[in-house]
């Protein structure tokens, strides 16, 4: 047998010596591989997962922030570009740069809302863990997971629902703005989106609604009360909720110290500083300032342009032609006027309830409201609302901003706290008028003489600089509001530029605009556009009219006075604002040449065809006729009035530009030489006829201004107008009760009522602007003289056959007397001879008549009134003209109210 060992089985196999290693390998690559290929699949998955986003909705929304317009704030600016006058907008917001965002403000947004915004990529596990740690610990929900990014997603796409699916989306929407753009894109976003309560979106407008001041003015308490209020706007209102507010911006301060934005010194003071704020509310703007008519007008015409929606969301930039400091005078002129109408007829009446600031602010502190007329210096003599602060007894303290006052009331109209009355300011104010500048610091006593002698065209005398009450206390007195309405327009003649509107007291009572909408008659005011018509066709300014009765069919004009004159020239009878010399004229050129007259001028209503139309029955608002009265200045041509200058767009592009884009800017009315001739017969109502208080006014140079212009009175005094000129300013005012004609009272006349607040304001507008002088009066055109000659012609003819039929009856009664032996008397002859007869007798006789009255129409044509010439009251003319004379005997007067004015 063999010795050698059987060792078989200790030989291993090629094959499975070779198997235990690759099964190692196998083991040692298993998990990097199967690592490989998952993420391989999950690229894919995630490939396709985007191939499949990139064909939604949300995707492209994602896109689209790119280029994303979000709803802005349209401004609208006076005339000088600067000054915010209202402002439109759905959503308040004004959109900021990254580098225009403190840096204070983003790190009180990051405290609170995402202390690792810097780190993560949208989605952040290591929050979302810390927030389920805190809310397990905490029992309850202290603490979210979700990102800045998250929350714009929320903010810009999805709804406000909490469900799954929600948050899912909420997740991938946040990744794929993370994946398109910068971390500094998404703060910027975040910063002009998020909701901060009262309308305002974004920190810049959150900042101007809740402190007045813009965010980069802000103190880091601002900052950090600005970041606590998105959680929860309504919850954590400063202004509803000032607790609640306080506490969650104590926590922003305190988030900002850990994260070591602040140092502890800074915190503490921060948590110290009571809420401070000024809240200044874009509606109160719009409908409580003093340039509420003008911009509801605006909006009007945008909304035409743009539509509602344009309007309030698109970041227009609209300047306007208003004049800012005159709109505050304008304001107060007419505040002024109506208040002086009531004192005539007993006082002020209480015909509405005083409004109280605390139903609006809820009962919570007064010292956070702000009125719009409080963000401009008051003045003397201005009418403005007052905050009741406290009450004690009959003793209310006022507030007006940073002025204050104490006012005793009587017992039968008790002040509340939170009331909302109207003052006038006595005295204490830093200035005298809205166009001065306001004082800082006492100044002497100014001598009464500011210029040199002898000069001419500057001020001799100005009013005293006024030294502001110390610690800014006002002497006030308690004003109703009164039941009369008013208004006032002032334009540039030659631009058509409204400066000034003033549509009714207040516009927050009464959002009617009497300046615009209100058709009223205009009484004599109308005569002018007759008057024109008349000096078209072949009449001049001295004229002679009769001014004696006048009858067609059942109707028989009378004068204001009652009274009659006789044949008086026409610059007479329109500086007189007779009556009855208007009526004939309009019967001489004929009804439809005056109506055609009157809608060349730009009156939208036509005139009846009836000649009591003469005397102001048509219906017409304010801005129509000061429109029309500006083509007398502006050499017979009507200027468009406008309010909008130009409208820009968010990016600065200009939309609109009014002399650019207007095609009809002006239109050619009538010509220069009768355009002149009627600023000459206008001057004599301000030197000598219905208006001459402007001769009388003392303060400033507004006596020294040439001023042409016409008062207007209507039956029963129910209305009140004054509508006056210099060569470049055109002014009108009209007083009466809104949408009833009711009697503003027995006297209350166009020169009574109308003109004093016409003078209140153009005394100030016009204080220091140079003294203009209108231009000469052309001479008349072909045309014109051939009509005047013609005219000539006529009345020559006229003159003769009265003067010769004068004469017949002269010889006929004579003769009589001889056969009968009886003498005659002249006064027993008057009852039968002809009316016509009668007054040549008693004017003149045979051809010294003809031969003086075309003298004098000859020697006036030869001489044009110069510029610089004061119209002196007419004297009664020793020749007069027989036309229109009727043959009817006189009728006395009736005993009923006094026709339309004087």
């Amino acid at each position: 047998m063999s010795n050698a060992l059987n060792l078989s089985h200790l030989v291993e196999d090629p094959a499975a010596v070779a198997r235990p290693g690759w099964s190692r390998w196998w083991r040692w690559a298993a998990l990097p591989l199967s690592l490989v290929i998952s993420a391989s699949l999950g690229a894919l998955t995630t490939l396709l997962f985007l191939q499949w986003f990139a064909t939604t909705d949300d995707y492209r929304q994602v896109a689209a922030l790119a280029d994303f317009q979000p709803s802005v704030v349209t401004r609208v600016y006076a005339d000088d570009g600067r000054t915010v006058i209202g402002e439109f907008a759905l959503e308040r917001r004004v959109p900021l740069s990254y580098d225009e965002i403190p840096l204070r403000m983003r790190q009180a947004i990051m405290a609170i809302e995402d202390a690792r915004f810097e780190y993560h990529w949208g989605v952040d596990p290591i929050g979302l863990a810390r927030a389920a740690w805190k809310n397990f610990l905490a029992g309850r929900t202290v603490e979210g997971g979700s990102t800045l990014t998250q929350q714009l997603t929320k903010i810009l796409f999805l709804s406000p629902e909490r469900t799954i699916e929600r948050k899912i989306q909420e997740a991938i929407l946040a990744l794929q703005i993370e994946r398109q753009y910068t971390k500094e894109q998404i703060m910027e976003l975040y910063c002009n989106q998020i909701n901060l309560g009262g309308g305002a979106y974004g920190v810049e407008a959150g900042a101007q609604y809740y402190f007045g001041k813009s965010i980069r003015d802000c103190s880091i308490e601002e900052c950090a009360l600005l970041a606590a209020i998105p959680k929860a706007p309504s919850g954590y209102s400063p202004i509803l909720r000032p607790q609640e507010a306080k506490r969650r911006r104590n926590l922003v301060i305190t988030n900002m110290l850990e994260a070591g934005y602040i140092t502890a010194a800074e915190a503490e003071a921060a948590k110290a500083t009571e809420l401070k704020l000024n809240v200044t509310s874009a509606r109160e703007l719009n409908t409580s300032g003093p340039f509420a008519y003008v911009v509801e007008e605006v909006r009007r015409e945008l909304e035409s342009r743009f539509g509602t929606r344009g309007t309030h969301t698109g970041g227009l930039q609209v300047i306007t032609t208003i004049d800012a400091p005159a709109q505050i005078q304008a304001v107060n002129a007419v505040r002024w006027g109506l208040h002086r109408y009531e004192e005539r007829h007993g006082g002020s009446r209480r015909d509405t309830p005083i409004p109280n600031i605390l139903e609006e602010l809820k009962g919570k502190d007064l010292s956070t409201y702000r009125h719009p007329e409080w963000a401009y210096e008051p003045f003397n003599g201005m009418y403005l609302h007052g905050l009741v602060m406290r009450v004690t007894g009959r003793t209310a303290e006022v507030s007006f901003g940073k002025y204050r006052a104490t006012v005793t009331f009587s017992p039968d109209h008790p002040l509340r706290e939170g009331d909302l009355p109207m003052f006038v300011i006595k005295s204490g104010a830093p200035r005298n008028s809205a166009m001065e500048p306001v004082i800082d610091t006492p100044l002497p006593s100014a001598p009464a003489s500011t210029s040199a002698p002898g000069r001419k065209g500057r001020r001799e005398s100005s009013p005293p600089p006024t030294v502001p009450a110390p610690n800014g206390v006002l002497q006030v007195e308690l004003r109703s509001l009164p039941a009369v309405a008013g208004a006032l327009l002032c334009l540039d003649a030659r631009t058509g530029e409204i400066k000034t509107m003033v549509g009714g007291y207040d516009f927050s009572q009464s959002k009617f605009n009497n300046a615009t909408q209100a058709n009223r008659q205009t009484g004599s005011c109308f005569k002018p556009f007759i008057y024109t018509a008349a000096i078209e066709n072949g009449w001049t300014p001295d004229d002679l009219v009769s001014d004696t009765p006048f009858q067609s069919g059942n109707w028989s004009p009378r004068n204001y006075d009652g009274s009659f004159t006789g044949p008086i020239p026409l610059r007479t009878a329109l500086a007189k604002s007779r009556n009855i010399p208007a009526v004939r004229l309009l019967a001489s050129v004929g009804i439809r040449r005056g109506a055609e007259m009157v809608r060349r001028f730009g009156i939208t209503n036509p005139m009846a065809p009836y000649l009591p139309s003469a005397l102001g029955a048509t219906e017409v608002p304010l801005i129509e006729m000061v429109a029309a009265y500006s083509v007398f200045p502006n050499k017979g041509k009507r200027a468009k009035p406008h309010l909008i200058r130009r409208i820009l767009d968010y990016d600065g592009r200009t939309l609109f530009d009014f002399d650019r884009d207007e095609t009809e800017r002006e239109t050619r009315v009538i010509s220069d030489y009768v355009a002149a001739q009627m600023v000459d017969m206008m001057r004599g109502v301000v030197d000598g006829g219905t208006a001459t208080k402007i001769r009388a006014v003392a303060d400033g140079d507004l006596n020294k201004r040439q001023i042409g212009g016409k008062t207007g009175t209507v039956n029963d005094w129910t209305d009140a107008w004054f509508i006056g000129y210099t060569p470049s300013i055109t002014c009108g005012v009209w007083i009466g009760y809104p949408g009833e004609k009711r009697t503003l009272g027995k006297g209350e006349t166009g020169s009574e009522a109308a003109l004093p607040m016409w003078i209140e304001f153009m005394k100030v507008y016009l204080r220091g602007k140079p003294i203009e002088t209108f231009d000469k009066a052309p001479a008349p055109d072909a045309e014109l003289e051939k009509l005047q000659a013609e005219r000539d012609r006529q009345e020559r003819k006229e003159l003769e056959s009265g003067v010769a039929t004068l004469m017949e009856d002269t010889e006929t009664s004579s003769a009589k007397r001889a056969i009968t032996g009886q003498p005659g008397s002249p006064r027993d002859e008057e009852p039968t001879r002809p009316r016509r007869a009668q007054t040549l007798m008693e004017e003149t006789t045979g051809q010294t008549a003809v031969d003086e009255a075309q003298s004098a129409k000859r020697a006036q044509r030869q001489r044009p009134s110069e510029p610089g010439d004061v119209v002196p009251p007419a004297p009664k003319p020793t020749v007069k003209k027989p036309s229109f004379i009727t043959d009817d005997p006189p009728k006395p007067p009736r005993r009923e109210p006094p026709g339309r004015d004087r």
